[in-house]
């Protein structure tokens, strides 16, 4: 009998990316791409950068919150240091967000001495909280775009986003507020595998710190409003780049167009996803009405600040960490003779 190979929808996304990311670049016109470009004012350019610039800070101040809240050891400039390693590797590896959690893992590890168990903890728990204000933002928009987006105007396609959003919001619930239940039960089971004991010693130190997180008053709304912040600046930029184009696509359809095209670009087809998000975003931009060559341009800038911006700033802090440390090093060194 021979058995049926499974249906893999990711190549088809990707096939189709891939086609529209060929039909955008045919269709727009260079010359007038750089002339919309141009018209954006230098002041708004500054201001979307002071805002990336702040979105790093107030990620990089989640963690460090989480690390006191732990009671670890932390430095927040060794920490910006291991998430720009992170943001480089995001930026190198196919897809947003794929291999650069891996990274800050290590380098976290690295810089701050945790254990791979404490690194991973951390990292689980910073990603649920993201997650989690992701998901509120998500329903949000779909609960009140519907009128304004055509495929969600059916009621079936609808409730299934609600249907979806609301079981991942239930998902991220369990592992921020039911852990406790899970490793009472992982310490029932009877055996002797190390890599079964191993994994609920890690549950149990898991629900361990998201009980210290929970006891400590107002912590767990005051990191969600963290994320939820970290998360609304984003599409806020792109509200700022299309108010001089356009005042006719509502608020609500940009945020969910940068979110949308946030998820295109987490296809693997181009290392940090590099044509499926400009793909995604300029398309809906078009087909919202703005002209090809501002939709295009709009995307363009918009993800140099949020993608080739944030690599030049990570690169920056890594490049003067080690400078400092080698001249700390050397002064050391001069000390000594």
């Amino acid at each position: 009998m021979v058995r049926r190979r499974p249906f893999r929808l990711q190549p088809l996304i990707t096939f189709i990316a891939a086609l529209l990311l060929v039909w955008l670049l045919l269709k727009t016109d260079l010359k007038g791409i750089l002339a919309a470009a141009g018209q954006i004012p230098v002041g708004l350019l500054l201001t979307l950068a002071g805002m990336q610039i702040l979105t790093q800070l107030l990620l990089n101040f989640q963690w460090y919150r989480l690390c006191q809240v732990f009671g670890w050891p932390v430095s927040f400039l060794k920490l910006l240091v291991a998430n720009s390693y992170g943001a480089v590797a995001d930026a190198i590896t196919p897809g947003e967000k794929v291999g650069g959690e891996l990274v800050r893992l290590v380098q976290i590890r690295k810089f701050l001495g945790y254990s791979t168990g404490e690194a991973a903890i951390l990292l689980a728990i910073q990603k649920a909280l993201s997650l989690s204000a992701l998901v509120l933002l998500n329903l949000l928009v779909v609960v009140t775009m519907a009128r304004h987006v055509s495929f969600l105007q059916a009621w079936p396609v609808r409730l299934f986003f609600l249907l979806l959003l609301i079981a991942v919001g239930a998902f991220l619930f369990f592992l921020l507020f039911r852990t406790g239940a899970l490793s009472r039960r992982l310490a029932r089971v009877k055996t002797s595998r190390k890599w079964f004991l191993a994994f609920a010693n890690w549950v149990e130190e898991f629900a361990r710190q998201t009980e210290t997180i929970r006891q400590k008053r107002g912590e767990c709304l005051f990191q969600l409003a963290l994320a939820v912040l970290i998360w609304a600046i984003f599409p806020l930029k792109l509200v700022l780049l299309i108010l001089p184009h356009t005042g006719s696509i509502p608020t609500l359809v940009l945020f969910g167009t940068a979110f949308l095209s946030y998820f295109a670009g987490m296809i693997p087809l181009l290392p940090g996803g590099l044509g499926t998000f400009e793909a995604a975003m300029s398309g809906i931009l078009n087909a919202y009405g703005l002209a090809l060559n501002q939709a295009v341009a709009v995307t363009v800038v918009f993800r140099f600040i949020t993608f080739w911006f944030v690599l030049l700033l990570s690169l920056l802090v890594i490049g003067g960490y080690r400078v400092f440390l080698f001249a700390q090093r050397r002064g050391v060194h001069a000390s000594r003779e």
